[in-house]
């Protein structure tokens, strides 16, 4: 009797499992194949070394001790492969054996890995994006002026009308990708703004302050006083296990074509829609509240003092509660002669200017995205999210800060913590 012809064995390649959507998008396929859901053989992660450490140690020490794995059986990490990789790298780095393996055994990608930073140099943002909305020019064209120093990002994104260099390095990758992809079945999943996890893998994890992370962290920690926003945005926020759930489903189950080369790219936007969305001033005043509360202080009590779009308000409220305190604590510092403690509160004024900088465009507009499939259930309430993100970004990135910059006051918590649970 002739035999069943056997199926191709499926080999992913996904990229950023050092980083928050990576990791979870890991945690969500190895999970769901031992569920049943999805199927495939084996996966590749390639990882670059860093600061002394080579890529499989990082693996083990940075992805498989994250709690993001701790309810996947032991063991679970067998059928991942490591490999040794830089994206800012020509060749991104490989050796010829890792090349040949990977052109010749990977079936599926799922490219999470990208630099987060609103502030990063351009060069950088398109390195980490390029390798894997209308523009004036064609992609390699303006990529060629951006490499040959005839426009810096500034002017660009002046052409673009892009924000800022993430959001221009975004839209230049995407259009890179649509005009290189030749007979390469494509989708690009759009996510909005990523936030801690509503159900997977447990809720509220988060381990990056990027994003929404970063103000919610500012005024959660008592640093930040003043937004400037219409307090009346709302903000379309997406769990991040459903990011991970959206990118798995378009990667795994790509339709059938005939031909891929003349099949058009597919976009798929992954967002909540503003009736699932929080306002700027919901955020703003359930994250002071929340960490007000005796129990969920991490470091100073929060106060908000300001949220609008006056600009004169805003200006006297942020130097009189924001500026002026921690130049006063630089300038005590300094008298003191404690350098890194002046060196902190410098710090500190830097980073809340870089959060009005970085997220004034997107707290002073409402932004509808339309979706053809909506990735939350009409019952989501919005408000439980919020609560579930507020703890988890308390349990998953501020004590652990604060165990880092101040163990003893985190040794406190701790004991706080244990009894209050007891």
């Amino acid at each position: 009797m002739p035999t069943e012809p056997q199926a191709v064995p499926i080999t992913i390649l996904l990229t950023g499992v050092t980083g928050f959507v990576g990791k979870v998008v890991l945690e969500e396929l190895v999970r769901r194949r031992a569920e049943g859901t999805v199927q495939f053989d084996r996966i590749l992660v390639p990882i670059r070394p860093l600061r002394g450490q080579t890529a499989l140690e990082r693996f083990l020490g940075k992805v498989v001790k994250s709690p993001c794995f701790s309810r996947l059986p032991g063991g679970w990490h067998n059928d991942v492969r490591v490999i040794t990789c830089d994206l800012m790298e020509p060749g991104c780095g490989l050796n010829a054996a890792s090349k040949e393996e990977l052109t010749s055994k990977v079936t599926h990608i799922i490219h999470c890995a990208g630099c987060v930073s609103f502030d990063s140099p351009i060069d950088v943002l398109l390195a980490e994006n390029e390798q894997l909305a209308t523009l004036p020019k064609s992609a390699l064209e303006i990529l060629a002026e951006l490499h040959e120093g005839k426009k810096d990002a500034d002017q660009i994104r002046h052409e673009t009308g892009h924000p800022n260099d993430y959001t221009l390095a975004k839209c230049l990758a995407e259009h890179f990708m649509v005009e290189n992809k030749g007979a390469t079945p494509l989708t690009i999943v759009r996510p909005s703004i990523i936030s801690a996890s509503w159900q997977y893998p447990f809720p509220g994890w988060i381990d990056s302050f990027a994003a929404l992370a970063g103000p919610i962290s500012a005024f959660a920690l008592g640093g930040l006083k003043v937004l400037h926003g219409d307090p009346s945005a709302i903000l379309d926020v997406v769990p991040v296990d459903k990011v991970a759930e959206c990118l798995i489903k378009e990667a795994l189950c790509f339709g059938p074509t005939n031909n891929h080369k003349t099949a058009p790219t597919k976009f798929v936007h992954c967002v909540s829609t503003t009736k699932h969305g929080p306002s700027t001033w919901d955020i703003v005043y359930d994250t002071v509240m929340y960490f007000s509360q005796p129990e969920n202080i991490v470091l100073y009590k929060p106060t908000g003092w300001y949220v609008g779009t006056d600009n004169r308000r805003f200006r006297f409220y942020e130097f009189v509660f924001q500026y002026l305190p921690l130049k006063m604590a630089e300038l005590a510092a300094l008298l003191m002669l404690d350098w890194d403690r002046a060196a902190k509160a410098r710090k500190m004024l830097m980073r809340l200017r870089q959060i009005d900088t970085h997220f004034r465009y997107f707290v002073e507009h409402t932004y509808e995205y339309r979706c053809d499939v909506e990735v939350l259930p009409a019952d989501f309430d919005k408000r439980m999210y919020m609560e579930i993100t507020l703890q988890g970004m308390r349990q998953n990135l501020l004590l652990p800060l604060l165990a880092r910059e101040n163990p003893r006051e985190a040794a406190a918590h701790h004991h706080c913590d244990r009894e209050t649970s007891g």
